[in-house]
């Protein structure tokens, strides 16, 4: 979390009722006539997103991931809960310039152009340090948190900015804070935090547009799953993001499993839960801003005029008294 919070990091590891559009009859209803698209949809975070926003009444939903198989199995439960859901499939890498743009004009001719984007797609980054790191894997783990982002959003703005309405939500993560050992994981997550500052200053005055990012909490995925295969020598997955042909990933890959093996992981259902919440409406006050999905929506709410008024929840350089003062000539 920014040094400077009113909250502290929040103690939810499960879903809650006001999170919760399968059983919160206000959150079953706030999506209604809205078009959807999730990145990442596969599958964890991204699929249980997905799910919720159908559940939300969502008019129709789009979803993109690099499988075509999890994309369509995503669609089929989606389905499941609502036969009349307007649907969207496409599988492609979500830096794929060309791929964004065609699909964010296919959404606009289709439904009428996106109201919710969720940008949740993202990979494990090497735990290594950096002159230890492989460049391409490096420079990919920034693109597919960041670049994706950009993407989607430089394509979907347009739309929103013509409906004067729309609601963009980044997965970033609390490693966006982090200083050692996940350098491009943590610059692709700080980054996703910068850009919502920055889409909500361009864009909420004039068009009414919102933009978050979001810490999931940890999360048992194949972010930790691939780690704990490679170290434990378990066979890896088909689609793993680990390449045994690399100098030190096994060194990463042990590294990452140390460092998570024990932590409290935290359902995707979380997630999802405060997606929905955003994407709802429910906590616009806090658009361009940080927000952790362990932390009770009820407390954002309650701390709304601290929040506004020390304008918290971002990411700044604080001085410290005596350290930086105004006559420094630092």
């Amino acid at each position: 979390m920014p040094e400077e919070s009113v909250l502290t990091v929040g103690t939810h590891h499960e879903c809650y009722p006001a999170l919760d559009p399968r059983i919160n009859q206000e959150l079953s209803t706030s999506l209604q006539g809205k078009n959807v698209v999730v990145t990442g949809a596969g599958r964890g975070i991204g699929r249980a997103i997905a799910l919720f926003l159908t559940h939300a009444s969502a008019k129709s939903l789009t979803v993109v991931a690099l499988e075509q198989d999890e994309i369509d199995e995503t669609i089929r439960l989606c389905k499941e809960i609502n036969s009349n859901l307007l649907v969207l499939a496409r599988a492609f890498n979500v830096t794929d310039e060309k791929a964004v743009q065609e699909l964010m004009q296919e959404v606009e001719n289709r439904f009428g152009g996106a109201d919710v984007l969720a940008c949740n797609a993202g990979r494990p980054p090497q735990w290594l340090r950096t002159e230890e790191c492989d460049p391409v894997i490096w420079w990919d783990t920034v693109a597919t948190s960041l670049q994706h982002s950009f993407l989607f959003t430089r394509f979907a703005l347009p739309g929103m900015q013509k409906k004067k309405s729309g609601s963009i939500i980044y997965t970033s993560s609390s490693g966006a804070h982090s200083a050692y050992g996940i350098g491009s994981y943590t610059l692709g997550k700080l980054g996703q935090v910068r850009l919502a500052e920055i889409i909500h200053n361009e864009n909420f005055k004039q068009y009414n547009i919102k933009c978050f990012a979001y810490n999931p909490g940890a999360v048992r995925t194949r972010f930790f799953t691939d780690f704990e295969d490679k170290a434990t020598g378990k066979p890896l997955a088909s689609s793993t993001y680990i390449e045994d042909n690399l100098e030190n990933q096994d060194k990463s890959a042990k590294t990452a499993y140390s460092a998570l093996k024990d932590v409290q992981f935290d359902t995707p259902e979380l997630s999802a839960g405060l997606v929905t919440v955003l994407a709802a409406g429910k906590l616009d006050f806090m658009s361009g801003r940080y927000l952790d999905a362990r932390i009770d929506v009820d407390d954002y709410v309650k701390n709304e005029e601290t929040i506004r008024q020390r304008d918290l929840h971002r990411v700044r350089l604080h001085s410290r008294p005596g350290v930086l003062e105004p006559s420094s000539k630092i």
